[in-house]
């Protein structure tokens, strides 16, 4: 079973706070990213599993377009997209348990595109709302307002569509309740999955640059700790369940793509900076991310910018990391069935630390982050990894 990720690396405007891989202009032409990812399949088909790729043919239960932003692409764009993996993944994100997924800015949500979504396959849209407030739209750079963004929610329930929505927390100026207010507005318009991110300004973002101007300011991390806190609950409260370590869903709604990243599902990765990883029956992991930049990945897209391949007992305590996300319990059965190089002896020793800390919870069937500790997560992890 294998998910696929296109990235489609296109914005409109740069936001101050992010650092992913995308191009600004208004015109993206899809077209030749089209062609693009041709030509890195291409290159790719007849790579075997050893060298990080996995070959189409397999099973493909979800789709994920994400970005950049591919709402930018418009009807028509993402209609040939979508003919482009329909032609290439016959069958992929369609039938029982399957997920295919749509990032969508709320400025380009409107019923029409919905509806596009809706036609060649979609089941689920991913909102960038990050907040409904005036003063924290302003702060992040995001150009939809409270009601666009309101109306986009209503819009997308209506064309049958299933709903995330991102909200950031810890901008400056920030209050509980502003948050508060966010999450029930977004809850009673349809959302149904909601994922809690706090503000992190990575280096080389125009948000660092203007830190160090004395033009803005950090986030306070007691305060979007406590931010984060109340997220939790207000959305715990409205029914939907902290099931991964930023996400919150309803019953039934729990982002099936995303699930297949901490369940150590194979994946592939289209366009630039996608990654892809492919896992042998020893539990050794290949991992390839692509070139960065749509200039570098268009001048040769079948090149991989790196290639990481992990020995068995790496890919273990790798998977121990990525597997504790999911906070009902990562699943010691198909834990070691994955990586069959280690055993219950090895998880024991490797957590022993954690368990005495009261941050991780190891029973006869499971091993999760204890009840209160997910907050902890990245330390944990930090110390599972050395």
């Amino acid at each position: 079973m294998a998910g696929l990720y296109v990235h489609v690396p296109f914005c409109a405007r740069a936001c101050p706070y992010c650092d992913f891989d995308f191009q600004v202009g208004r015109r993206p032409d899809a077209v030749a990213f089209i062609a693009g990812l041709g030509c890195e399949l291409a290159a790719r088909k007849d790579m075997s599993p050893e060298t990080g790729v996995i070959p189409p043919g397999d099973a493909w239960p979800t789709v994920y377009l994400g970005g950049g932003t591919p709402s930018l692409l418009g009807v028509d764009g993402l209609r040939a997209l979508a003919a482009f993996i329909a032609a290439n993944f016959p069958g992929a994100g369609r039938g029982p348990g399957s997920e295919y997924t749509v990032e969508v800015n709320p400025e380009h949500g409107d019923p029409a595109l919905f509806a596009a979504i809706a036609g060649f396959g979609g089941t689920r849209v991913s909102l960038g709302v990050q907040t409904l407030d005036p003063h924290g739209l302003a702060a992040l750079g995001r150009v939809h307002s409270r009601t666009r963004a309101l109306a986009a929610l209503s819009d997308a329930r209506s064309a049958g569509l299933d709903i995330s929505a991102d909200l950031i927390v810890g901008w400056p100026g920030q209050t509980l309740a502003s948050l508060r207010a966010d999450v029930t507005a977004i809850v009673d318009s349809g959302a149904r999955h909601v994922s809690i991110y706090g503000l992190t300004i990575e280096a080389g973002t125009p948000w660092e640059t203007l830190v160090r101007r004395g033009k803005r300011r950090l986030p306070d991390p007691e305060h979007q700790t406590d931010l984060l806190l109340a997220a939790g609950e207000a959305l715990c409260a409205a029914g939907l369940e902290h099931y991964e370590v930023a996400s919150y869903a309803a019953p039934g709604q729990r982002a099936r793509h995303n699930l297949g990243y901490w369940t150590w599902r194979d994946y592939l990765g289209l366009g630039p900076s996608a990654h892809s990883a492919v896992y042998a029956d020893d539990g050794s992991v290949i991992r390839r991310g692509n070139r960065r930049g749509l200039g570098p990945w268009s001048a040769d897209p079948g090149i991989a910018g790196e290639l990481d391949p992990q020995a068995p007992l790496a890919a273990a305590a790798e998977g121990l990391w990525t597997g504790l996300r999911h906070l009902p319990g990562l699943d010691l059965a198909a834990f070691l069935a994955r990586f069959p190089a280690v055993d219950r002896a090895w998880i024991a020793a490797r957590t022993l630390r954690q368990v005495a800390r009261g941050n991780l919870e190891l029973g006869d069937a499971c091993l999760r982050v204890a009840p209160g500790r997910w907050l902890w997560h990245d330390s944990i992890a930090a110390d599972l990894l050395a």
